[in-house]
């Protein structure tokens, strides 16, 4: 625990220096900020019926900030016995609160290995350290520690509900899972997730409890597919004895009934909003975008090199004996591409943006170069599922569908949209080689401070705006 706390500390002063650079450089609010910001600005002064237009996200972000903000400002004024500072809420006072978020982060992300790997063979708390340092480092995570997004109170959030899980109280998770939404609607998902997660922890004893009673012998399967067939006939057997089905669905009920009723009240929003997204939904119609999955599985791949490039060996030999699975794969995937990938209007045209100079100078180069990643596709298909390979079965049947129901949707290629995916991903992979774990730490402050550098020292401007700094970002 020493050594956390003591790790801790420092990365607590790693971002206190990078935070301070960043108000600095950059002293008024930047890009989306100039939305949010204002936005709880308004909260702060108590006027918690203003709401600019622009914003698609409730208002959770705001409403944690002030209930962090006002008691401290409160509390510095009674101690001091001056009238309470009203530039509480100024725009380094608000980045302050994601580099608070990103401590939390910290915590909860070694919280999790604890609960998901503790037990294991092998575990190291070193290594686990280690480890958490490394997510917490997720180049584009880290970056939005400085600026007033989303991003951080939500991460925080859904690791918060995760972790809640984990530890078994139900209804903390639940109402932390409530947050998670509150902060961005697209949270829901991973609601789902966990709350499948818990109906997983109910409905196999039950069904394993009655295959033992009609099974002679019963099996045990050895592959992943193998229990999800087991899974599914026992659930079906389950369901032809209707007192046994009407007991499990009591169980179930019991058992998730908070996240049921974050469920149906997401719904009855959705109802009232008449869709996800409050605000401005011009630039947020859902369509088919498959791709999407594809571009998240090659990000997990290459910031998690060290765990994924070793096994190319055992990819090979997977795809030698699984030559037409392979090939039938490859044929679809060049299908998805050629009538699911799109480009959204701001990744042609915004050039701050890291992901608008991969598209042009990468994709844009040649019609071919989008069918010539395929084999890389495939690849990061097999790492993700290899890194899913050792986790709960419920995790490896819903995981997919929560990630296919997060980013699909969506029409902007944007990193951040991989953020939550990515952490739940690398958190099931255990932390058990130091040479790997450092190697990943390199990569990662190397690649967080050639982003910072491009950020703090390389602004430019528009034509048509020569007056205003831009900066490159992810």
């Amino acid at each position: 625990m020493s050594l956390f706390l003591f790790s801790l500390a420092c990365f607590s002063a790693c971002l206190s220096v990078v935070g301070n650079l960043v108000n600095v450089s950059v002293p008024d609010p930047y890009m989306d900020e100039i939305f949010h910001i204002p936005q709880a600005q308004q909260y702060c002064l108590g006027n918690f019926t203003a709401w600019d237009s622009k914003i698609t996200t409730l208002p959770g972000l705001y409403l944690i900030s002030v209930g962090i903000i006002s008691p401290l400002n409160s509390l510095a004024a009674s101690l001091t016995r001056e009238p309470p500072d009203i530039n509480s809420c100024s725009t380094q006072n608000l980045r302050s609160l994601n580099v608070l978020f990103g401590l939390i982060n910290l915590s909860l992300v070694y919280c999790i290995t604890a609960q998901l790997h503790g037990e294991k063979q092998g575990y190291s708390s070193n290594l686990a350290i280690l480890n958490s340092l490394n997510l917490s480092l997720l180049p584009v995570l880290y970056m939005f520690n400085f600026l007033y997004y989303t991003d951080a109170v939500s991460t925080t959030m859904v690791l918060l509900t995760y972790s809640l899980h984990l530890a078994g109280t139900r209804n903390l998770s639940s109402l932390a899972g409530l947050c998670s939404v509150l902060c961005r609607q697209t949270n829901i998902v991973w609601v789902f997730l966990v709350a499948a997660l818990a109906a997983g922890q109910t409905i196999t004893p039950e069904v394993k409890h009655h295959l033992a009673k009609t099974k002679h012998p019963p099996t045990i399967p050895l592959t992943s597919w193998g229990q999800i067939i087991e899974l599914c006939q026992g659930t079906w057997a389950l369901s032809r004895k209707p007192w046994r089905f009407a007991r499990l669905l009591g169980l179930l009920i019991v058992d998730c009934i908070g996240y049921i009723l974050v469920g149906i009240g997401f719904l009855i929003f959705v109802k009232l909003n008449e869709g996800i997204v409050v605000g401005d939904r011009s630039a947020h119609t859902a369509v088919l975008h498959v791709p999407q999955v594809l571009y998240f599985a090659t990000f997990f791949t290459g910031l998690s090199f060290a765990f994924t490039v070793p096994h190319l060996g055992d990819f090979m030999v997977f795809v030698k004996r699984n030559k037409k699975n392979v090939l039938l794969l490859g044929i679809l995937l060049a299908v998805v591409i050629r009538f699911t990938t799109m480009a959204h209007p701001y990744l042609l045209a915004d050039n701050r943006h890291l992901t608008f100079y991969l598209w042009r100078r990468v994709f844009m180069k040649h019609w071919l170069i989008k069918y010539l990643c395929i084999p890389l596709y495939i690849f990061s298909l097999w790492s993700v599922a290899r890194c899913l390979a050792k986790s709960d079965l419920m995790l490896k049947i819903v995981f997919p569908v929560c990630v296919f129901a997060c980013l699909v949707p969506q029409q902007l290629l944007e990193f951040r949209y991989f953020i939550v995916p990515f952490l739940i991903t690398r958190l099931q992979v255990k932390p058990s080689s130091v040479i790997k774990l450092t190697l990943e730490f390199l990569a990662l402050v190397l690649i967080n401070s050639a982003v910072f550098y491009l950020f703090l020292y390389k602004p430019f401007t528009w034509e048509n705006n020569p007056g205003e700094m831009q900066r490159f970002m992810w």
